[in-house]
């Protein structure tokens, strides 16, 4: 079933600063300036460039006034069509990051599925930013990406009774894979209505498709590999994390402060969302999540791992890239978008 635009806009706050006008100490407009409305326009003689400001200036101003302004971004929701080919590819070539597998074909495959799955796009790109859908792991199980995904997914768990568990579930009837991908810097409020429209349509699948092909959308369970990082310093006592934090001391000399930018990473991730799955136990990893809905999912999920990505060099201390997979029961997805809802808010449901 083809859907029109849906009614899910989230607002995306991103923060630009904002300079005080220069001091009015400088010599009074003339009468040319006046007669124009002013000397506020510092662009009347052609030149685009903005207004210098000294640094001064800037240490001057009132540490009480908001230095930054909001820009509203409208994200609207779309079918998949033949146009989002070349961006849906960009968003899932790293799908399983850096190894080689026939995102074409699962590609075309997302567009052809139309009646399920949604791309977000913003006013001023045509491009998607994101894409949420769901395949059926038999109905596909002859594709050759649906084969490299599912090698790629058992050969990293170690656990040989999780393994066994996971391949039983994905050559069962009523298994989905979740493709869940978006640009890093899309705002958390994003998740709620995506998810809406993921789990709404494959309602509307199993009423309206013709009976052969609704049978492949009653769903038992999902499958979904997803982006997620581990904090190797959360959980150790405040002496213990400091030391870490500060390096080496015992014959050397102490390191040195972190960059700016190892300072702000952990800062950045930490604002998409963090959160600990609660059945976490001591001495595994306390993941941050980079999707809000990969938590609650993860909460309600019947079996999960994590894995190490490869070939990405990162300190010690800092935050350590992994993959989460997991399976999710579909009687407890309403669970779960209830607690993502509660917590991030969903305005496709207002």
């Amino acid at each position: 079933m083809d859907k029109e635009q849906q009614a899910a806009e989230a607002e995306q706050e991103q923060q630009q600063p904002q300079h005080e006008p220069e001091a009015e100490e400088e010599e009074e407009p003339s009468e040319d300036e006046s007669s124009e409305g002013g000397s506020e326009d510092s662009s009347s003689e052609g030149d685009d460039s903005a207004p210098e400001v000294s640094d001064e200036q800037d240490d001057e101003d009132s540490p009480d006034e908001d230095p930054f302004d909001k820009i509203n971004v409208d994200f609207q929701f779309f079918d998949p069509k033949e146009s989002d080919f070349h961006g849906l590819k960009a968003l899932l070539h790293t799908y399983l990051d850096g190894q080689q597998y026939d995102s074409s074909p699962l590609v075309d495959t997302i567009i052809a599925q139309a009646s399920v799955g949604t791309v977000v796009r913003t006013g001023e790109d045509e491009d998607p930013i994101a894409v949420m859908t769901v395949l059926n792991t038999q109905q596909h199980k002859q594709a050759g990406f649906m084969q490299q995904i599912r090698q790629c997914v058992l050969g990293k768990c170690k656990d040989a009774a999780l393994k066994d568990k996971l391949a039983e579930a994905w050559d069962a009837p009523g298994t989905g894979l979740i493709i869940n991908e978006r640009l890093v810097n899309c705002p958390p409020q994003l998740a709620p209505p995506l998810v809406q429209a993921l789990f709404d349509e494959v309602g509307w699948a199993t009423e309206d498709e013709p009976q052969d092909v609704c049978d492949y959308y009653k769903f038992k369970q999902y499958l979904l590999l997803t982006r997620v990082y581990s904090d190797p310093l959360a959980g150790q006592p405040a002496a213990a994390a400091a030391a870490a934090a500060a390096g080496p001391s015992a014959g050397k000399p102490p390191a040195g402060p972190k960059s700016k930018k190892q300072q702000q990473q952990p800062q950045q991730q930490a604002k998409k969302q963090k959160g600990e799955h609660p059945a976490q136990q001591p001495g595994t990893p306390h993941i941050v999540y980079v999707r809000p809905e990969d938590e609650f999912f993860h909460a309600q999920a019947a079996a999960a791992f994590t894995f190490p990505v490869e070939g990405r060099a990162v300190g010690k201390d800092e935050l350590q890239p992994l993959r989460l997979v997991l399976l999710l029961p579909a009687s407890k997805v309403p669970a779960a978008r209830k607690a993502l809802d509660a917590v991030v808010g969903n305005m496709a449901a207002q």
